[in-house]
């Protein structure tokens, strides 16, 4: 049977052929659209864990760097009686209204300060990123760090007890600290959006010497 004796029979066919496979690439496309799709979203949800983790290991590592200034510096605690230079304790401020660090804050040089007011003022350029510059800009920390020293009633076996803690935007909402928590306490008028607001806290006792 040619074509050409069945020209009614022949038409068609080819038609319905082509419309058949027309169909097969279009299914195609729309597949691999998405694939690709979903692809971008997870590659984009990688992206953002990767930074959520990024910036909270540098925050622990910073609320890190300020336990270890502390529990090296028994002797800064208290102001100095004699320059009246302050101590970590006067430095902390109110246990329910601590003194916020870093993003914010009016330090920008160190190197007329000495003891734990150098030391909270190298941390405080440290949570603002200083440690790393690009085009003129801090870009070595979290997005819109903070950082607060929480002075808390010590025991009777202590002669100081901190909360140490770092805030700071994440990227993704999720879970916040409570507001009582010192993750909450810490820049607590900070708004830093729905469900963005970011902590880790650390704890020093600074024990009482015998013997």
């Amino acid at each position: 049977m040619s074509p050409a004796m069945y020209p009614l029979l022949a038409g068609p066919s080819r038609r319905a052929m082509r419309g058949v496979g027309m169909i097969e690439v279009l299914v195609t496309i729309v597949i691999l659209i998405i694939g690709l799709l979903g692809l971008a979203g997870l590659q984009s949800k990688a992206s953002i864990a990767e930074m959520e983790s990024y910036q909270r290991a540098n925050a622990l590592a910073l609320a890190r760097e300020m336990e270890d200034n502390i529990a090296s510096g028994r002797g800064l605690l208290n102001d100095d009686p004699v320059s009246g230079a302050a101590g970590y304790l006067t430095l902390a401020g109110s246990g329910t209204s601590p003194t916020v660090y870093g993003t914010g804050d009016s330090y920008t040089s160190c190197t007329a300060l000495s003891g734990a007011s150098r030391s909270v003022c190298n941390w405080s350029l440290a949570l603002k990123g200083a440690s790393e510059t690009r085009g003129g800009q801090n870009v070595g920390a979290m997005i819109g760090a903070r950082g607060c020293i929480i002075a808390t009633s010590n025991p009777s076996s202590a002669v100081a007890d901190f909360f140490i803690v770092v805030v700071w935007q994440g990227i993704g909402p999720e879970a916040e600290p409570a507001s009582t928590s010192p993750g909450g306490r810490c820049a607590a008028n900070n708004d830093f959006g729905a469900g963005l607001r970011r902590s880790v806290t650390t704890r020093v006792l600074i024990p009482q010497l015998t013997g």
